[in-house]
């Protein structure tokens, strides 16, 4: 009995034990869960560390890498990314999809723009875009009773119908641009009922800033069947005298303007392609200009370079200069970082008399040297100074009657005062002469 009693008592004394130690080791594993390690400080150890061992630590490179895929079955290919005007072509695909990845549009003037889809009400909004049967292929096919078995078709009827076969999206897929389609056309014109096509970037007028890219793009299936690559050619417009200057009047052409001198044209490229990057440059507009008019044109390969017009499919735009901005405002914090982290890694850093610090000093200096000099100059010559000629001017005070009034008025004369009775009239003169 009390042999039972005992072990009771113990299993009781365990389990309560166990119970403690869970209860007081959960929030030691919940902290040391949290520990939260700084992926910069993690980052400067390691290369710390690979110093220590004698290995050189590599520098970090943000492009993307190349990386592999294998297309239509069993051909396997290196697909090498490239970055151009912050947009990256021919990226890796992700491994998961669910419909809210960011994808790129592009603006009236061509710049590229990240749109993000959000999800409202269980609706999508901005999202993806769809082309529908922009791009797919149109084909006639006609079958009759026996090919199609329908119940209710005539023995030597025959059943004509279209078929829009997808294209083949296996290089199309690595652009993330947003593509031309008729829906995106814009009216231009002196009325606004002429069609861009094929153009849909960039817009009639838009500015174009130097320095900056942007992308032209077109309707690839606008062209036929028999073009296989196309050319972009760059031009540009004197503007007529009535109406130079007129930013806001797109009809450069329509209002008299003439095609001048040729700036650039593209090497042949392909139609499927719909986009193409081009940088303003400095030497397009010139050293004594800030903006000039710019038409853009596009030829097939199906015609000449003899037979092609430039006014035949073309959108004109403005280049500008813009303003220039300084961006140099986090350089002192880049500096900073990158003392700490040669610091980190056991490097000397040798000081050096900043630019901006020495202006900073210069400016008070020169104003204390001016001020130092005027002081002296001024106790040197203080014996040889006279000016016994400045006199203290006399405080009016009472004798006015308006101090707002600096000098009081003197009267010329004794004041007469005007008869106003017939008593105050002398008559002794009337009378002697009567």
């Amino acid at each position: 009995m009390k042999l039972s009693v005992i072990l009771a008592t113990a299993a009781l004394v365990a389990e309560a034990t166990c119970s403690v130690a869970t209860i007081t080791g959960s929030p030691l594993e919940k902290r040391a869960r949290k520990v939260i390690v700084n992926p910069e400080y993690k980052k400067i150890q390691e290369e710390k560390a690979m110093k220590e061992a004698g290995i050189e630590p590599t520098s970090t490179d943000d492009s993307p890498r190349p990386w592999r895929r294998t297309i239509y079955g069993d051909k396997v290919e290196i697909v090498t990314p490239t970055v151009i005007a912050g947009v990256t072509f021919s990226a890796k695909p992700p491994i998961q999809t669910n419909g809210m990845e960011p994808w790129i549009s592009l603006q009236k003037n061509g710049l590229p723009k990240t749109i993000k889809p959000e999800l409202k009400n269980g609706i999508t909004k901005k999202p993806s875009p769809t082309y529908g049967t922009y791009f797919a292929i149109a084909t006639t096919v006609t079958y009759n009773k026996e090919q199609l078995k329908a119940h209710n078709m005539a023995d030597d009827e025959v059943f004509t119908e279209v078929d829009h076969i997808p294209e083949d999206t296996t290089y199309q897929s690595l652009n993330p641009l947003i593509r031309c389609t008729p829906d995106r056309y814009f009216k231009k014109g002196l009325g606004k009922d002429i069609v861009s096509e094929p153009f849909c970037t960039p817009q009639d007028n838009q500015v174009l800033k130097m320095d900056q890219t942007y992308f032209v793009s077109w309707y690839s299936r606008f062209f036929s069947d028999d073009v296989t690559n196309v050319k972009i050619h760059l031009a540009l417009v004197e503007e007529s005298a009535r109406y130079k200057g007129m930013r806001k009047r797109s009809e450069v052409i329509e209002n008299g303007g003439k095609v001048k001198n040729a700036l650039f044209s593209s090497e042949w490229i392909s139609k499927d392609q719909g986009y193409l990057p081009i940088t303003i440059l400095e030497d397009w507009i010139g050293a004594n200009y800030f903006t000039k008019k710019m038409l853009i044109s596009i030829q097939a390969d199906n015609i000449e370079d003899e037979e092609f017009e430039l006014l035949d499919k073309y959108v004109v735009v403005e280049i500008a200069k813009g303003t220039k901005v300084g961006k140099g405002q986090h350089q002192d914090l880049k500096k900073l970082e990158e003392k700490q982290r040669a610091l980190a890694m056991g490097y000397e850093i040798e000081e050096s008399i900043s630019e901006k610090w020495m202006i900073m000093m210069a400016m008070p200096t020169a104003v204390a040297i001016t001020a130092l000099v005027m002081y002296f100059f001024v106790m040197i010559n203080k014996g040889s100074t006279d000016l016994s000629f400045l006199r203290k001017k006399r405080a009016l005070g009472k004798d006015t009657h308006n101090r707002r009034i600096l000098f009081k008025g003197k009267k010329k004369g004794a004041y007469t005062s005007l008869p106003q009775f017939q008593k105050d009239i002398e008559l002794e003169d009337v009378g002697k002469k009567d």
